[in-house]
């Protein structure tokens, strides 16, 4: 009798293979096992039966819901071969120190999410970013920020070490994929290993795990590209591993857009953007000047016309089990062209008029950044723990710019230096309580000197004659210093930190606007655009934060005291204010079940000004634009409430993400402008009563039917305000926006994948007039597996802009081609960016006095071949 061969894949309900599943066959009513088999790395199976008739085809995997699918064999017409592709349930299991299989692509541990990253990708990926992207529940933005289940992550940490903090992206944007094994999602994650257990932390972070064959002395991998245009890209990668020490060097020279180090910023100053981790997080000094090179929201590598250097060499080493060194050099060069035409059309009451401008820039940047961590261990309850940062930039930016018709070239110089200390004293006492003590010292100085070659403000300054240019010289320093302490009790149920700390800050500013004449002769502005200004702010404060678990509910409530002294030095004149305040907190979560979760914050928040709020005179800060402060001291306050519901969990069929967040604020920022063709002339001024909310929700769905995952997402956000334009009474304004869309990624278990979405924002502002605008972004990535060693992908784009008179969409198209020579060795890739040769991109934007279209030039079709090895 001829044999039927019954073939397939298992997959979990976002498509993941799942490897070494049990499969046998039954035949229909009985329970006797007639043939059974395990699937493959890929997920495959394949089981011969000579029988006819009606069966039971059983699939079972840890972790998972059995499956029965029911089939028959033809006694007339038996069929050669049947396919059966079966699709898995996720069974939520609590895993607490027991022993899996580590081929189960996602394992829950505790607070540990673990995935097996080989059963999430197709070999396209280049960089660890790639991987991440493919990753249920974590979501890597354009410029390469990462969120899991929306939530912004600490680290990336690599083998449980971490050198980078929220710079993250120069690991994740240079990093080889090939060297992953594993990533784990580290739940209520705490930087300060002896809080482990203690702190009631809500973070999270990621952990690399490397493939066990590249933890030898010395591996890496090298990248070399070049194309037409003389366009190239050219990566290495060089990592050494033994028993106390581990080394890191990225290297890397690009011209196709690649920005390889992410955010400078984020790596200098980790929790500007972020919250706090240590006392003085997000205190930086002022940048005043920017010459206006802001991108659209467009793959950053369409628009960033650039010539990349990059070398970083980082390290960890243990010279003793009680002392771990870790150090990171980094030094970074680039040169970026940006091209920009924009239209503004203003209307202000009965006054209306357009500025043009077409702008070309070149920014050059040098930057030299240096890390130094240190631990040591006293005792295994107690350490101590330094760090030092060094920081050293320059930015040069030079522009030809057409302003309605008459031309003015810039000149913008910016140095930063930058050096942060930092020590802190940790110690545990038994599993319950642990002290901390920090002490940390910043200095950050940011000087600009500004030039323009023209002087078109003869409306403000009418009494000056055959002026030819404009100089102005900017200095702004922040000294700061800080001490703190922490006391912590944890238990089953309740948790108490009480912080008592102070805290010194010293701002300076600055700042003389002055005229060159034709014959080169120095003329001063005059005192309302010369700044000399010292603002100084003592606060000792505390805080007392309890939870308390009653079952299912955790109740947090919070309270921070301040009692602050501000100092505020103009010209000479000094100014002392004296404030006692308090901030409370008060919230709820509540895990109704393991796929409901509910919770509720309310916060009262008091804030005080910022050094560009106490500014009482004008510093220019771009060649039509000239800001000032209210010129002194005052603090704003205002109410907050969020609340937000999640239904599922992870890799979960179907997921819902919701939250609502409501601002009240009793005193908030407005400004009073004057606005004219050639000027602007804005002041800050404080307003009472300001509402603010937004509301956001994601849905995810598997459809086993459709082999494919759906999401859906939508938002919507509203805010009132007043504001002040050429001298008009209080106007009333009111802006909103939506954005919806929907995306479907396919899981089929054959050569051809998709990924399709589509995503609309809607945007409206109410004054005395109403103005709308409407923009779309959609897109079809399709990927075909023609073999093992051949994978092709196209990637395509489509942007549509409804207030745009003309040629208001636009198209991309990208392909990647890949061949393996020699597997885990040796690739072959092949890249042809922007297939249409779109040259330009414009979008639109809709404001309270104006409208306002841009232009932007882009990165022209190039093709790239590549080799990729590794050794």
């Amino acid at each position: 009798m001829a044999q039927t061969l019954v073939e397939g894949v298992v997959k979990d309900s976002v498509g993941v293979v799942i490897p070494y599943a049990n499969v046998f066959i039954q035949e229909e009513g009985k329970t006797a096992i007639l043939t059974f088999a395990y699937t493959n790395e890929e997920g495959e199976y394949t089981i011969s039966l000579k029988k006819r008739g009606s069966f039971v085809l059983n699939v079972s995997s840890l972790s998972f819901k059995k499956k029965r699918v029911l089939f028959e064999i033809d006694s007339i017409r038996p069929q050669s071969v049947i396919h059966r592709d079966v699709v898995l349930s996720r069974e939520t299991l609590i895993l607490d120190e027991v022993v899996v299989n580590s081929n189960i692509p996602i394992i829950r541990k505790k607070d540990t999410i673990s995935f097996k990253v080989n059963h999430f990708t197709d070999g396209t990926e280049e960089v660890i970013e790639d991987v991440l992207k493919k990753l249920p529940g974590i979501d890597v933005s354009e410029d390469g920020n990462i969120t899991v289940q929306g939530k912004s992550i600490e680290k990336v940490m690599v083998e449980g070490d971490d050198l980078f903090e929220k710079g993250y992206k120069l690991l994740t944007k240079n990093l080889n994929s090939e060297v992953l094994d594993k990533v784990e999602v580290l739940e209520k994650f705490s930087n300060n290993a002896l809080l482990k257990g203690i702190e009631d932390s809500d973070k999270v972070a990621l952990n690399l795990t490397l493939k066990e064959d590249r933890k030898t002395s010395l591996f890496g991998n090298a990248t070399v590209g070049y194309g037409s245009e003389q366009f190239y890209e050219n990566r290495l990668n060089l990592i050494s591993f033994n028993k106390k020490s581990k080394y890191y060097f990225f290297g890397g020279l690009n011209n196709i857009g690649t920005d390889p180090t992410g955010d400078i910023y984020q790596l200098i100053n980790p929790n500007a953007l972020s919250g706090t981790n240590y006392i003085g997080d997000g205190l930086s000094a002022n940048e005043f000047v920017n010459i206006g090179t802001f991108t659209p929201n467009l793959n950053s590598r369409r628009v960033n016309i650039n010539n990349a250097e990059l070398a970083s060499l980082s390290g960890i080493f243990n010279p003793s089990d009680k002392l771990k060194i870790k150090g990171l050099l980094f030094f970074n060069t680039d040169e970026n062209d940006f091209f920009r035409n924009s239209i503004t059309q203003f209307f202000i009451g009965d006054d209306s008029f357009t500025n043009t401008e077409d702008l070309r820039v070149r920014k050059k940047i040098r930057t030299g950044f240096g890390k130094w961590d240190a631990i040591y261990s006293l005792s295994k309850d107690s350490r101590i723990e330094y760090s030092g940062k060094y920081n050293i930039s320059n930015k040069e930016d030079v522009s030809r710019l057409i302003f309605n018709n008459e031309e003015i070239n810039q000149f913008l110089d910016t140095d930063n230096h930058f050096t942060d200390q930092r020590i802190t004293y940790t110690k545990r006492i038994e599993d319950k309580s642990a002290i901390l003590i920090t002490g940390r010292y910043l200095y950050d100085e940011r000087p600009q000197t500004y030039r323009i070659d023209d002087f078109i403000f003869d409306q403000l300054f009418p009494e000056l004659n055959d002026i030819v240019a404009v100089h102005q010289n900017i200095d702004s320093k922040l000294n700061f210093f800080g001490i703190e302490g922490d006391y912590i009790v944890n238990s089953k149920n309740a948790n108490l930190e009480i912080k008592l700390g102070y805290s010194n800050t010293k701002n300076n500013l600055n700042s003389q606007l002055s005229f060159i004449d034709q014959n080169d002769g120095v003329v001063n502005a005059g005192n309302e655009f010369f700044n000399a200004l010292d603002y100084q702010l003592n606060d000792i404060f505390g805080k007392l934060r309890y939870k308390y678990r009653i079952n299912k509910v955790e109740l947090r409530a919070s309270l921070e005291p301040h009692q602050l002294w501000a100092l505020v030095g103009n010209e000479g004149t000094i100014s002392r204010e004296s404030s006692f305040y308090v901030i409370p907190g008060l919230s709820l979560n509540w895990l109704i079940n393991k796929k409901n979760k509910f919770s509720i914050l309310y916060r009262f928040n008091t804030r005080n000004f910022s050094l560009t709020d106490i500014q009482n005179n004008f510093i220019l800060t771009g060649f039509r634009n000239f800001d000032r402060g209210v010129g002194e001291f005052d603090q704003l306050r205002g109410n907050v409430f969020l609340t937000s519901y999640v239904f599922g969990d992870w890799a979960d069929e179907f997921l819902v993400n919701t939250s609502f967040l409501l601002q009240k604020e009793n005193e908030y920022r407005s400004s009073s402008t004057e606005i004219s063709p050639n000027f602007s002339l804005s002041e800050r001024i404080i307003l009472d009563d300001k509402t603010s909310y937004s509301w956001n929700l994601n849905i995810d769905k598997f459809i086993d039917k459709l082999s494919s995952n759906i999401k859906i997402n939508g938002s919507v956000s509203e805010s009132s305000f007043q504001n002040i334009v050429n001298n008009s009474d209080l106007r009333d304004i009111k802006t909103t926006t939506y954005s919806y869309g929907m995306e479907i990624r396919s899981a089929f278990s054959g050569f051809f994948n998709f990924h399709v979405g589509t995503n609309w924002n809607s945007s409206r502002v109410e004054t005395n007039i109403e103005s709308t605008n409407t923009d779309n972004k959609s897109f079809l990535d399709m990927t075909f597996d023609l073999s093992r060693k051949l994978t092709f992908k196209l990637i395509n784009e489509r942007y549509y802009f409804g207030n745009l008179d003309q040629n208001n969409t636009f198209y991309f198209t990208d392909l990647d081609l890949q061949y393996v020579l020699k597997k885990n060795r040796l690739k072959f890739k092949f890249t042809a960016q922007n297939l249409w040769n779109t040259n330009t991109f414009a979008n639109f934007f809709i404001g309270d006095t104006n409208r306002y279209s841009t232009e932007y030039r882009l990165q022209p079709r190039y093709f790239l071949f590549k080799l990729d090895f590794r050794f």
